[in-house]
């Protein structure tokens, strides 16, 4: 389709000149109807002049994040009666590493059934704990922590949402401690559902360090995050145990030039991040449909949360080695015009000549490779800012109508692609046939055949953002006597 395009668009250009000449039975522009003896160099190409005035996306460092409000009630708003003779104690020991973790397991038989599990700790510290549930859609497990009269502290109650083979989101709590050594308790309830052969996994950590940013373990505790059109990152966290979760909010203006976001989070330590990003099913609560785990996802207008927890397994966590993470959101702006900036080719950068009736367009001889510059941006319609496009795919395209007529279909299309910089700057390297000549101009010392063929560039997620030039492909020069 865009060979046919751009067939189009050089037979177009073509009939425009005042030759008595076509493409597509290949008569040669006779000398006597030019009106030049020499080539000129071309002044009116397209190539080789400078673009207007394009904003590079800078992301813009975050240096405070805030707690997003949770009005919202857990689904146990009541206080819950100890029963001592059901509780389990959880041994946290006194060691010589910043984070101390455990994990049992366990089975919810029926609806309404708990778990309890005590847990005694001082003050300063920072529990953190996370339930893992079967991926059973008919089971709703949450979490809880009670103080010692059984008062709720904190909790985590997603409703359950089935993510493939992910399963439902995993419960997660945390809570710094305060005052005098006191007795906690862990409460795992089932909601919903009972299984006597799924069994839940529930994993925990005391910590005595945390970043200043906790407790965010649960989506209903994200911190607000805020960019613009050049993005945003913050580097001033870390993952402080083998089951943190930081978490994030975020709102997609319905105002804007980009449909997709790139999410990363990178750390120089050993203990690697992962990304999730989730969205809001439930009209009240909480139920998180994942969307990506990927870096670049599609977005629409509205909220989304970032989950960032830790890659590897609670095991294989080195407590030692707890550096920050830098978290960027880099939105993916829409492109709205590609342009071709230059050409180089055997003869050079941007050598551009004007065969007289055909008009003035860069050329190229023989075979080898023809290089094409250019640049893809995106305008603001709002703010009329034209902004640099990054790290999309281009397209390119060599066509020859010379080689197509004969039949050779494997000379008549040669393509490459490149993929723009921040500076939305891309090169495409096109190894070219070599020309027939199907075309010739008659100057004093030489004659000159040649192919008027074309090059085109397109964004390859979307065909219709393109740019094209003509271009004139030498194939060889006969000297005659002057």
């Amino acid at each position: 389709m865009r060979k046919n395009k751009l067939k189009a668009t050089v037979v177009a250009a073509t009939l425009a000149l005042t030759m008595t000449f076509s493409l597509a039975n290949g008569v040669n522009a006779k000398a006597e109807e030019m009106t030049k003896d020499a080539l000129a160099v071309a002044e009116d190409t397209n190539v080789g002049n400078e673009i207007g005035d394009i904003q590079y996306q800078e992301p813009v460092e975050i240096s405070e994040l805030e707690a997003t409000s949770a009005d919202d009630l857990f689904k146990l708003s009541d206080s819950v009666v100890v029963n001592e003779n059901a509780v389990e104690d959880m041994v946290v020991a006194q060691a010589d590493t910043t984070v101390v973790a455990g994990s049992v397991s366990d089975y919810l038989s029926a609806e309404g059934e708990a778990k309890l599990y005590n847990i005694n700790l001082p003050a300063g510290v920072y529990l953190q704990a996370q339930l893992t549930t079967p991926a059973n859609s008919a089971l709703d497990y949450d979490l809880y922590l009670l103080d010692a009269d059984g008062n709720i502290l904190t909790g985590s109650d997603y409703y359950t949402y089935v993510n493939g083979t992910s399963g439902t989101l995993p419960e997660a709590m945390g809570y710094v401690t305060s005052g005098d050594t006191a007795t906690y308790y862990l409460y795992v309830l089932a909601s919903v559902g009972g299984s006597v052969s799924e069994a839940f996994t529930l994993d925990y950590s005391v910590s005595t360090a945390c970043d200043s940013y906790e407790s965010d373990e649960s989506v209903r505790e994200a911190l607000a995050f805020t960019y613009g059109i050049g993005g945003a990152y913050i580097e001033s966290r870390n993952l402080s145990s083998p089951i943190d979760n930081d978490w994030y909010k975020i709102t997609v203006p319905s105002q804007r030039i980009y449909d997709k976001l790139k999410i990363t989070a990178i750390t120089s330590s050993v203990n690697t991040c992962s990304v999730e990003v989730y969205q809001n099913v439930a009209p009240n609560g909480y139920q998180m449909r994942r969307v990506s785990s990927g870096n670049v996802i599609p977005v629409s207008t509205g909220t989304y949360y970032i989950r960032v927890s830790n890659a590897k397994t609670v095991e294989n966590f080195d407590d030692m080695d707890i550096q920050n993470y830098k978290l960027s959101i880099t939105p993916i702006l829409k492109a709205t015009d590609i342009v071709i900036t230059d050409l180089n080719g055997s003869e050079g950068m941007n050598k551009a000549v004007n065969y007289p009736g055909f008009g003035a367009h860069f050329r190229t001889k023989g075979s080898g490779t023809l290089t094409v510059y250019g640049v893809l941006t995106a305008k603001d319609s709002s703010t009329g800012i034209t902004y640099a496009v990054q790290g999309q795919q281009i397209n390119g395209l060599y066509y020859s109508p010379a080689w197509e007529n004969n039949n050779t279909s494997a000379n008549a299309t040669r393509r490459g692609t490149g993929t723009t910089d921040s500076s939305g700057k891309f090169t495409i390297n096109i190894s070219l046939p070599p020309g027939i000549g199907v075309n010739s101009y008659y100057a004093s010392a030489s004659t000159h055949y040649f192919d008027v063929c074309g090059v085109s560039v397109s964004l390859s997620e979307d065909s219709n953002i393109s740019d094209s030039q003509t271009i004139f492909h030498l194939a060889y020069t006969m000297y005659h006597p002057i």
